[in-house]
Formats: structure tokens, sequence, C-alpha cells
């Protein structure tokens, strides 16, 4: 596992951006509890399934960083000629290539001498891209970072094929966020502690649509029915939920006691464990076996907006510490998922500006039809 810890680090600031445009509550899938009163009741009080918003069809992880990079920039008044560095974070790009921190580098006019680039990660990607962004202002290759991450459901997420199952329907979010990190003369320290298990690659996995599997008519015409008797095309995400639960349970607690022991913090010292919210059972688990009370960690965030995979620890903190300056406050951020991967950071946030949970009316600059008329004809305009 790799430990690390950083003291010229500052986080000044973090947006965080949901789609007000498509909304759906679990009411609206009673045909997955046998349209059964008492079993939705039961799926409410105990997994937290509740309301989930999608981001509408052409909007993209992209379109939401954007937003949430401009209201720290705005909000901050940030000089963006100061900005030396932008990562962005997504399992969801615009493109094969190039990289979509290129085409956030072009929406958000970042100066030439800006350092740009893409990390594909899921559950854990937030504080894997604090963690880099981190290493490179404490080595002084860069001063400014603009850390962007996002992941996206668009309505087409419901159908064909994956929200017919409990196990990813009910669950995700859309959501963007920006993170401003720059270095500090003033000691502000932080630590990090990564570990990862690629055998479990396939417990949270899609496995269509790159280079192994790409996807073709006849993927896209294989229908299976699973377990609950819903019909889905095969080219949809897969979690062996029972495996990740478990993996969750043995692995994550004894990892957030071995960040605590390395950073000589305790449970008292940290004000708030902001706990990836994957579902409410599975954040309900680690508080118990980690015996953190009540005031220390919450699940609303998943029950009001949804797991939002790889911003989804940093809703939960933002949710939270609300709207406005952050005055002193030391944050365990715990995230675990996809690869199989666990990261966790602990933080001290000073002076550090908030967005709160906000709401943006998306509309696409371009629909997809007008975007495969105007790559048409700059191909066939080419030299």
């Amino acid at each position: 596992m790799s430990y690390s810890t950083f003291n010229h680090v500052k986080i000044s600031g973090f947006s965080f951006i949901l789609p007000n445009n498509i909304i759906y509550n679990v009411e609206d899938y009673m045909y997955l509890f046998d349209n059964n009163p008492k079993k939705l009741a039961r799926g409410k009080k105990v997994m937290g399934y509740g309301t989930r918003y999608f981001s509408p069809e052409d909007i993209t992880s992209v379109d939401m960083c954007e937003v949430a990079a401009q209201d720290i920039i705005n909000s901050m008044n940030i000089d963006i000629n100061t900005i030396d560095g932008l990562i962005f974070v997504s399992q969801h790009p615009d493109y094969r290539a190039p990289a979509s921190a290129n085409v956030l580098h072009c929406k958000l006019n970042l100066p030439k001498t800006c350092a740009v680039f893409d990390i594909n990660q899921g559950c854990t990607g937030y504080i894997y891209g604090l963690w880099l962004a981190s290493s490179l202002i404490e080595s002084k290759a860069c001063k400014k970072i603009l850390l962007l991450v996002s992941d996206h459901r668009s309505d087409e997420f419901r159908k064909p094929y994956a929200a017919n199952t409990k196990e990813m329907g009910l669950l995700f979010s859309s959501a963007g966020s920006a993170s401003l990190l720059e270095y500090s003369e003033d000691v502000i320290k932080s630590s990090y502690l990564i570990g990862s298990d690629g055998k479990g690659y396939e417990k949270i996995i899609s496995p269509f649509g790159a280079s192994r599997l790409p996807i073709t008519k006849e993927i896209l015409d294989y229908y299976i029915t699973d377990k609950y008797g819903s019909k889905k095309c095969i080219a949809g995400d897969f979690m062996d939920g029972i495996a990740v639960f478990d993996f969750i349970i043995q692995v994550v607690p004894e990892h957030v006691k071995q960040l605590l022991e390395y950073s000589k913090e305790t449970f008292d010292t940290i004000d708030f464990f902001a706990l990836h919210q994957a579902n409410k059972q599975i954040v309900q688990s680690l508080a118990l076996e980690l015996n953190l009370p009540e005031d220390k960690y919450s699940t609303n965030t998943f029950v009001n907006y949804g797991n939002t995979a790889s911003t989804s620890s940093l809703s939960n903190l933002v949710d939270l510490l609300g709207g406005g300056i952050i005055h002193n406050i030391k944050a365990a951020i715990v995230t675990y998922g996809i690869g199989l991967s666990w990261a966790s950071a602990i933080v001290n946030l000073q002076n550090t500006y908030s967005s709160g949970i906000k709401f943006h009316n998306f509309k696409p600059e371009k629909t997809k039809e007008e975007l495969i008329k105007y790559w048409a004809n700059k191909i066939s305009n080419s030299d």
C-alpha cells in the first residue's frame, strides 16, 4: 500500500454540481419491488433508495465539470493564468482521444503553460486525484491545480439495460465537481493511504465498449433475463453486489485504522468521516465496524442525491459543510470500489471555499445529431 504525507498543499476550494433537469424517485421503480409498498419501504429504510439525478441526454461529465470549475473560478475570483495544472478524473470521457482534460482546457480558456491529463478511475477517483495533484504541488512541479472529477448517468442509462436491476439502477446519480489545490508556504498536513486488488477487477465492470469487446450490433442485440426476471441488454454494467459488500467490510475498516495510525490521528481528532456513499447499508455497516458516533458520519447524502461514483465522497463532505468558507476542519475522506481499489485521506480544511450542493439546468451546445453532421462535414472536407 502507498502511504504519503504532504505538508505544503492547501485545498483552497471545492464545488459540487448536480443536474437539475431530470429527477427520478425510487417510487418510479415499484415494479422492482413486485409492486409491493412494504418491500419498497424496506428498500428505502435499509438501502437508502431515494431521489436520483440523471444528466440530460447529450450532457457529459465534461459539461458538468466545466460548470463546477467556473463556479470555483468566479466565486473565488481566480486568475486563470495562475492555474498550471488540470486533472480530469472520470470513467466517462467525451472522446476515446484526445483526453477530456484537453477539451476542458479549451472550454475554460486556461493558459498554454498548463499541464493537463485524464485519470480513468471510479469510486476512489477523488482521492486518486487529490493524491496526484498534491504530489505535483509538493514537488513544486505545479503551483496551482484544478482537479475536475465527474461521472454521469444520462437518461439513456435507464434504457435499454442497466436501470432494470436493483444492483445498478437505484444507486447512481450524475454529478460534476471541481477542487482547487495550491502550494502553501505554511504547513498544512495531509495524509494518504492507497491500496488495490486487481484480482477483483471483474466484481464491478463495464465489459463492453472499449478495445477488448467493442460495441457491435451482435452485442446490442444480445439480451438476457436477470434473476429478477428483467430483460436487459448484455452491454450494460455489471456488479457482484455480495462480493463487493464483503470486500468493503473485510478491507476498509482496517484500512481506515492504518491511515489513522500512520497520520498519528485518532477517531476523536477527526471532525467528520466522509465515507463514499455506496449505499446506506454499506455506510452504516462501515460506521458500525469503526464504532463511529452518529455525529461523525452521514448516510443522508446517498438517500437524497444517490451514489455519484468518483465524486461521492466529496458530495458527502460538501453536503455536511454546506456553502461558504470553511475554517479549520479536519476530515477523513474514505473511498472504495471498482478495481477493486481503496483510497483515503485525512485533510485539513483552512479557509476553504465550499459551494455546498448546487443544481444546474444543463442544456447541450449541440445535439447528438448536430455533432454527427458537424464531424461528417469536417471529415469530408479534410485534406
